[in-house]
């Protein structure tokens, strides 16, 4: 195996063996977060089919430095063209950075043209953006083809340092040449932790090694069997096929006839259809039933789908539609007869027609006809639609082509004047289209193109795009002074802007263009104007940290304390970005030297010294100076220190303790204090620091928790070390936990192992009765069960109900921690208040792998009684459990004919219930009808009683009898008649210091 990527060598192209998804989290933060310029500005994230990338792609994708994701899908090639990767992360780029213009360019432009495309698209506007104070990411998932992986060399070479790319693949060839453009991590599910706890999750029956050796490492395959299993299409204790095929072709099997031609028409729709489509084209292409077949596609849905259950989309694996195979042209027919009968057709209903009487059977010259008929006539076509055979259908409907494909946007943009002349000459553009024009010309700094515009197009020199951009606030943005100087001249108001009431001089503060704010101002723009936010030029370039441009904007007479919705002051928005630059402190210093009020709250009522303190700002002690309340709290009660320990400022905790004197041992609304914050955010060294200047980690808060129950919730021991000793390790909450509980609730091993070290206390329940063994048990920690067991003192751990652990385990459905406690020390013969054991609760579920296991364990009696004298074969005939019921005659060989303190045996049970298959079971493995219960009564005289006919036939033959004694005229009770209450399932779950954190400053 060769060796890991090496970080400290900042290696490229390496190749990181077997990493899980917590060890490639661990990487990418470690590749994400070193600045150096000897790493690659790209990241690969490389595996097997279905070993996870894509949930991977989609964790990183929610963090906050993501800008722009995007998701190759392998059934719609179209997701994975140049154009539709490029304009969906230019679009998001746009949300992401308000002060972005870019232009909105033809699929023909982008795909004919694309390196020059992607000049003016993205590189030209990104290069005069302001950097973040910190670097972001790109995702884009599932790049498997050389167009993808060209487009993306393109985009790393165009985009701007500060943004990176994350990319998934599949697992590449051993022989792949070392590529030193990428650094890449291998995602290797089998040796992840997180994969064995999804196939206990949901293939809690089966033995964890089995099924990861039989899936291949495929989370696909896990989630798709524990479906089948649960639905009952397949039996739970099935040995797992060997490979995903054969797992899928084991569920196809079980899923309704039409199956395939259903997944096929899905697959040939181009796009998603909806559950209703489906039905529609269904019904010309599958002789069946319409209601049966609305259940079909419910099931199949169901069973295989991948859309939320809410969706009405029919969305499945693309896997499923390989495992299909082709046969498509049946398909297409349907799908054309169904666009074909649609009574309003639109252009793109059309197209979808043509589309697939392109690929079906149907006669070119009916195909021809029939377009016609629908108006294909009246199209007019820019580029391809869809394929060249699509295409070319619709212009022999008539449909015209234009042979030049005009791009009025990409014209502007590149500042052609005379090609956009020329264009202008041979259709009237949109106005839609000639004010994107103009922002992307002012935006680039074409005075010539910006000037024909204005000439030719004066309506349009104020107009607003979506509401929010003109072509001034564009020319502001990116600092082109000419166009700003053309533009007031030909009238444009300087204040003009949109719905969001942003203007040019606010677009300018936030660029940072100097000149440009200048010139706004020298022309009278409104220096203190305010936005849909209430926030002004000011703000902008303070957010922002641009010195020089707050400079220019206060000499103007700006407000430096005006406030926006939020109560925040621009010195309030400095501080928030968190930007530790040199430029940013300069910025901070000019405020507060302009009187900038280090006094005003926000709406959260925190004043400047809680921003700094909590983004560990440079100016934290200049800020102080001007005012020095150093344990002031906000709405909720936090301090300065509170907020800086929670975030590990240790610099800065450092100072207030230190250099402020603050109150070490404040506490806020919740009665925390900033240990219990640091503790909470598993900020070690700020825990450390605290200890050791004599913060009281004995202290507790409104929930009775001690900083060390928070800390015990991360597994880190150099984070529990400094607040363990005696009297910590044993404080109880509200809820009687002590730590060891949570630490045990939260798998962390490590942590509660040093804490076994100082304590014994680890057999203490909660107010509950709920122990750490419990909580570990439920929260299905068997490393925790199997690390404590020396230490267990009960086994038994029955909750207030008088339950046992091990019934509320089965109950749970957890059946493999089930195993690993009965094999440490827990007993099987532990019996609830009504004397029911596992072997009765098993019974009463039908759950026949737990009763595999229990067998499997061995020393297990199966025929024990509850308090009624009821055998666990007994309680399975109550219940009708025919499986449970076979496993026990079958696979246990216990005696069916015991009686219960009534003298009834599971036969009376059976005939009184009237269940015929239950009946022949039991005298199939030897139930004796002619034994007498306390009454007197036969198994007859009970199926008699209780009027079940057909029983008393099924008797009589069995005994030879024609006649029933006809003693008693009442039947047996119900083992559930005899408790006041069943035995409830409870997945006792720990109170989780996390759940009960609100930390709103986030």
């Amino acid at each position: 195996m060769r060796e890991p990527l090496s970080y400290g060598a900042h290696s490229k192209g390496a190749l990181s063996q077997g990493a899980s998804r917590n060890e490639a989290m661990s990487k990418f933060m470690e590749w994400f977060q070193d600045s150096s310029s000897k790493r690659s500005r790209r990241l690969e994230i490389v595996g097997k089919e279905h070993c996870g990338k894509t949930w991977f792609a989609k964790k990183l994708s929610e963090m906050s430095e993501c800008v722009a994701c995007h998701f190759c899908r392998p059934d719609e090639p179209q997701s994975s063209e140049s154009a539709t990767v490029i304009r969906s992360i230019g679009e998001q780029l746009m949300r992401r950075f308000p002060n972005l213009v870019l232009p909105r360019l033809t699929t023909v432009t982008l795909l004919e043209d694309t390196v020059a495309a992607l000049d003016h698209f993205l590189r030209l506007p990104l290069e005069t953006m302001p950097s973040t104070s910190r670097p972001v990411f790109i995702v884009i998932d599932s790049v498997e083809d050389d167009e993808t992986n060209l487009l993306i060399e393109m985009l790393i070479d165009i985009l701007p340092t500060w943004i990176r790319m994350v990319t998934t693949s599949r697992q590449e060839s051993p022989t792949r040449k070392p590529d030193d453009t990428k650094e890449i991590v291998e995602l290797d599910s089998m040796n992840d932790a997180d994969f064995e706890r999804f196939i206990r999750s949901k293939l809690p029956h089966c033995h964890v090694e089995e099924v990861r050796e039989a899936s291949e490492g495929s989370w696909f395959y896990v989630e798709q069997l524990s479906r089948a299993v649960e639905m009952g299409m397949i039996p739970s204790d099935l040995v797992p096929p060997i490979g995903v095929e054969k797992m899928m072709h084991l569920i196809a099997r079980s899923l309704p006839g039409p199956f395939a031609d259903i997944v096929r028409l899905a697959k040939t729709s181009r796009c998603r259809p909806t559950r209703q489509q489906l039905l529609a084209v269904s019904q010309m292409l599958i002789s069946r039933d319409i209601s049966i077949l609305e259940k079909d596609i419910q099931l199949i849905s169901s069973l295989i789908g991948s859309s939320p259950p809410d969706s009405e989309l029919f969305d499945v694996p693309d896997i499923w539609f390989y495992l299909v195979g082709e046969e498509n042209l049946r398909c297409h027919s349907a799908w054309a007869e169904h666009y074909k009968t649609k009574r309003r057709k639109n252009a793109q209903d059309i197209c979808e027609l043509a589309y697939h009487l392109s690929h079906s059977t149907t006669n070119p010259i009916n195909a021809i006809k029939t377009l016609q008929s629908v108006g294909a006539g009246d199209l007019i076509l820019r580029c391809h639609i869809i394929d060249l055979p699509t295409t070319a259908l619709l212009k022999s409907a008539g449909a015209k082509m234009e042979e030049n494909n005009y791009d009025v946007v990409y014209a502007c943009s590149v500042g052609d004047v005379n090609y956009l002349d020329a264009i202008l000459r041979e259709i009237k553009p949109l106005p839609m289209e000639i004010c994107f024009g103009l922002l992307t010309a002012a935006a680039r700094g074409n005075i010539e193109m910006c000037r024909f515009l204005a000439d030719h197009f004066p309506q349009l020199v104020s107009s607003s795009c979506c509401g929010e951009w003109n072509a001034l606030r564009s020319a502001a943005c990116y600092g082109q002074l000419e166009i700003l100087h053309l533009l007031l001249e030909k009238g444009v108001d300087v204040d003009e802007c949109g719905h969001s009431d942003r203007t040019a001089l606010r677009a300018a503060a936030w660029s940072g263009q100097l000149a440009a704010v200048q010139l706004l101002l020298q022309t009278g723009a409104e220096v203190d104007r305010r936005d849909s936010e209430q926030r002004t030029a000011l703000m902008a370039a303070a957010f922002m940290g641009h010195r020089d441009v707050v400079s220019v904007i206060l000499q103007y007479g700006a407000d430096v304390n005006t406030v926006d919705k939020s109560g925040a002051t621009a010195l309030h928005l400095n501080l928030s970005n968190g930007s530790k630059q040199d430029e940013h402190s300069e910025t901070t210093r000019l405020l507060l030297e302009n009187n900038a009020d280090c006094k005003i709250e926000d709406s959260n009522g925190r004043v400047a010294l809680h921003l700094a303190s909590y983004h560990g700002d440079p100016c934290l002690p200049f800020i102080f100076e001007k005012n020095p309340v150093v344990d002031i709290m906000d709405n909720m009660g936090q301090t300065p220190l509170m907020l800086a320990a929670s975030q590990g400022q240790l610099v800065s905790v450092q100072f207030l303790t230190e250099k402020a004197h603050a109150d070490v041992d404040s506490i806020d609304n919740n009665g925390r204090t900033a240990l219990q914050w640091a503790a909470i955010n598993g900020q070690s060294k700020v825990v450390e620091y605290l200890c050791g200047i004599g913060s009281d980690e004995g202290h507790k808060d409104n929930d009775g928790a001690v900083a060390l129950h928070y800390a015990v919730t991360h597994d880190n021991v150099d984070l529990v070390k400094p607040l363990a000793n005696k009297h910590t390790v044993e404080a109880k909450d509200r809820y009687g936990q002590h730590p060891m509980m949570i630490a045990a609730a939260n798998g962390n091993l490590k942590v509660l192992e040093y804490l076994m070290e100082v304590s014994d206390i680890i057999n203490q329940p909660d107010h509950e009765g709920r122990s750490a063994l419990s909580l570990a048990a439920m929260a299905a920690h068997t490393s925790i069960i199997e690390s404590i067991a020396p230490r267990i003192t009960d086994w038994v751990q029955r909750d207030h109900d008088g339950t046992p652990l091990i019934h509320t385990l089965i109950l749970s459905n957890l059946i493999y921690v089930a195993e690993v406690y009965l094999t440490h020390g827990g007993s099987s013969s532990d019996s609830d208040a009504h004397g029911r054991t596992c072997v009765h609760v098993v019974a009463s579920t039908n759950h026949v792998a737990a009763g595999k296991m229990l067998k499997r364990i061995g020393g297990v009696n199966f025929e024990s009684v509850d308090r009624g004298g009821r055998t666990a074969l007994m309680t399975a005939v109550w219940a009708r459990h025919v499986a449970i019921s076979v496993f026990l005659l079958d696979g246990c060989g216990v005696d069916p004919n015991r009686t219960d303190r009534q003298g009834a045996t599971a036969l009376s049970i059976a005939a009184q219930i009237g269940d015929r298959e239950l009946v022949n079971l039991l005298l199939k493995f030897g139930a004796e009808p002619k034994i007498k219960d306390s009454m007197g009564r036969t198994a007859m005289d009970v199926a008699i009683i209780s009027g079940n006919e057909s029983i008393v036939s099924l008797l009589q033959t069995a005994n030879g009898s024609s006649g029933s004694s006809g003693i008693g005229s009442s039947v047996p009770n119900s083992p559930m008649d005899a408790s006041k209450q069943r035995i409830r399932q409870i997945r006792a779950t720990s109170s989780l210091r996390s759940q009960r954190i609100d930390n709103s400053f986030k």
